[in-house]
């Protein structure tokens, strides 16, 4: 039976992360009701429902979306955030400074230091594989959105309570290495189960491996403009051992029916309605014929109506644009982080880069990319068939794949739950032409208590800068 889980509560355990006695517990100021240790098997189960929810499923997805244009702002902070009126420092206030920082990095790296050599439950090392995992897909994620960011300093409480900002370069080249250290500890004698405290993968250490090996090909991938083909080599390799079909996605599967409790963008079309379908996005899907079109796109009196981002007027009822269907939005949506879609992609785009380009191979992992993105969209077979027999969409010669073509077909498959990767991949591919008549910011605003407390270490950038890996430049 299907597991639902209720991720308020879950998130609510992330609040309880320092280390008590059971002497302690006995001392008059100690109020057991609030516990100050947590084991293991409670801080995961509520990390792998809060990186989901607060890495790939709120704040940082909803702008994300709007400035790569898979949705227009139709109401409220989005619709502002669409013509560029509140691009400032309260803009990621929430995922910075109450969710990512204070919360789920110091409950991470209490796993790892648990379930290590000399921790309190040490030979965990499933749920220290794991906990890795998600260390170095949230670190990742957090330098694409704001660039430099805390790391070597980070999670040290009152020890440090201004820490320096790391370079992105140097924070790349640490999250390889903390993710082959994931993929090592997975494959050690674990002293325990973990499979009911897992709730992307249930404690299967092979595919939290092939997770890992997945993600490590993305951030290889995305060094493309640093170095073409070093990048390129390295990506294909991880890709090996990644996903081996799309039964291996790495996605979050344990949304409820629940009030408040169900799929993160079904709450936010549900409760506050700020996005449309844009006309970027439809346009792109209605010049090849797209049969996902009216799987993912509503109509407004029997038409398709995408809303211009930047220009759209104000339409919270919907009445007016397209909104995003209930075939793709709605409760129990699976949530993906990434999936074997998006990594046919990335091998299919390393290999037309590599030192010795290679067609045939691109073609191949294109083909089975697309084919895994549109079984995923749920497109039938027949439908299928005749939107890959045109040339535009699936070359039958190896020469005529391009790299346009790979990012338009990735920029689709992430729509609408993968926008903060599809807004990585913009700033890195140029793809697509942005239609808002407003500059698109290159990065996230730092947020205010970080500029207003820790001025000597936060860099003087303003959110039309570049990041490293996209103009060479660290600040």
């Amino acid at each position: 039976m299907k597991r639902y889980i209720s991720i308020f509560s879950l998130l609510l355990l992330m609040l309880f992360t320092f280390s008590c006695s059971d002497e302690i517990m006995d001392e008059i100021d100690t109020d057991p009701n609030n516990p100050t240790d947590v084991p293991i098997s409670m801080l995961m189960s509520g990390c792998t429902a809060a990186t989901p929810y607060w890495v790939t499923g709120t704040t940082l997805a909803w702008y994300s979306s709007i400035f790569v244009e898979h949705t227009a702002g139709a109401h409220g902070q989005m619709r502002d955030a669409d013509r560029r009126a509140n691009i400032n420092s309260q803009l990621s206030e929430n995922s910075w400074a109450f969710q990512i920082y204070p919360r789920l990095l110091p409950d991470l790296k209490i796993i790892v230091e648990k379930g290590s050599e000399g921790g309190s439950e040490e030979g965990k090392w499933i749920d220290v594989g794991i906990a890795k995992v998600l260390q170095a897909y949230t670190f990742l994620a957090s330098t694409d959105t704001w660039g430099r960011i805390p790391y070597s300093e980070a999670t040290m409480g009152a020890e440090i309570r201004k820490p320096v900002y790391d370079t992105q370069e140097s924070i790349y080249a640490a999250m390889v290495v903390k993710l082959d250290e994931a993929i090592t500890d997975l494959q050690k004698e674990n002293i325990s189960a973990t499979a009911g405290e897992d709730y992307i993968y249930g404690g299967d250490p092979d595919a939290w491996i092939m997770a890992a090996y997945s993600l490590k090909a993305r951030a290889e991938n995305r060094l493309s403009n640093v170095d073409a083909t070093g990048s390129a080599a390295k990506a294909l390799a991880a890709a090996a051992n990644g996903f081996a079909s799309s039964d291996n996605d790495f996605t979050f599967d344990n949304w409820s029916n629940d009030l408040g409790h169900e799929n993160t963008w079904f709450q936010e079309e549900n409760e506050r309605k700020h996005h449309a379908v844009s006309v970027t996005f439809f346009d792109i899907l209605d010049g090849v014929n797209d049969p996902r079109i009216p799987l993912f796109v509503t109509q407004v009196n029997g038409e398709y109506v995408p809303a211009p981002n930047g220009t759209a007027v104000q339409d919270q009822p919907g009445t007016i644009y397209s909104r995003m269907s209930e075939h793709v939005i709605y409760p129990t949506a699976p949530l993906p982080i990434m999936t074997f879609a998006e990594l046919k992609f990335i091998e299919a785009e390393c290999h037309l880069r590599k030192a010795a380009p290679d067609a045939s191979s691109a073609l191949v992992a294109y083909s089975a990319g697309l084919d895994a993105a549109l079984l995923q969209a749920g497109v039938d077979s027949a439908s299928a068939e005749a939107y890959i027999a045109q040339a535009e969409v699936l070359p039958t010669d190896a020469a005529s794949l391009t790299m346009e073509m790979i990012y338009k077909q990735k920029y689709i498959h992430l729509w609408p739950y993968g926008s903060v990767e599809a807004y990585a991949e913009w700033r890195r591919t140029g793809y697509p032409t942005m239609t808002n008549p407003f500059e698109t910011p290159r990065r996230f605003p730092y947020p205010q208590n970080e500029v207003s407390g820790n001025p000597e270490n936060v860099p003087d950038v303003t959110p039309y800068n570049g990041v490293w890996w996209d103009d060479g430049t660290e600040d």
